[in-house]
């Protein structure tokens, strides 16, 4: 029965400390290395002021702006520090034609990215988006003949970073096992 019950405060300990855990985001000033459909010159980066030149292709998460343009204007890609990530239809017509095909590279996260996936697409009336994270700071997103509900249309997706436990999560864990040890060291010398 004792073995029952430090078990249970065990694994309530355990939850109570993952419940601290959370999914992180996109740290501000993380530096983002682009491609598009290969060729790293037709996307502008905001650091770079959207000029075609040499390394607009690289740029750092500003928090209110968007950082990329492709070179022909039609498509801009907005990250968050949340991990949202925004891509707008920028072409002036409700129709996105051709394939667009990004690669996104992350440096300077804390952790490995976890997931890539769609989280509103309820303005894409057709085309397809693809979503594949390609390892654990990059990340792919593909635009086949998209159709918008608007000439301006966007959808979001999200970036998740593998969780991170909260220094204090854990001291607190280990103050509390280390009660539950002394508890039961004092129960046995009784």
């Amino acid at each position: 029965m004792k073995t029952f019950k430090t078990l249970a405060v065990i694994a309530a300990a355990c939850l109570g400390s993952a419940a601290a855990w959370g999914a992180g985001g996109l740290p501000v000033g993380t530096v983002i290395t682009a491609q598009v459909n290969g060729a790293s010159t037709t996307l502008l980066g905001l650091d770079h002021l959207f000029e075609d030149e040499a390394g607009s292709n690289v740029t750092a998460l500003a928090a209110a702006d968007l950082e990329f343009l492709t070179g022909d204007a039609n498509v801009g890609i907005d990250f968050f520090t949340d991990g949202r990530v925004q891509i707008w239809n920028n072409s002036g017509a409700a129709s996105l034609g051709g394939n667009y095909s990004f690669t996104f590279s992350f440096a300077g996260l804390g952790q490995p990215l976890a997931s890539f996936v769609p989280l509103d697409l309820s303005e894409v009336n057709g085309g397809n988006v693809s979503l594949l994270l390609v390892d654990d700071h990059t990340v792919s997103l593909t635009l086949t003949n998209l159709n918008f509900s608007d000439a301006y249309g966007s959808f979001t997706t999200q970036l998740n970073v593998t969780a991170v436990p909260e220094p204090a999560s854990l001291v607190l864990m280990g103050a509390g096992l280390g009660l539950l040890a002394l508890r039961r060291t004092k129960r046995v010398a009784a």
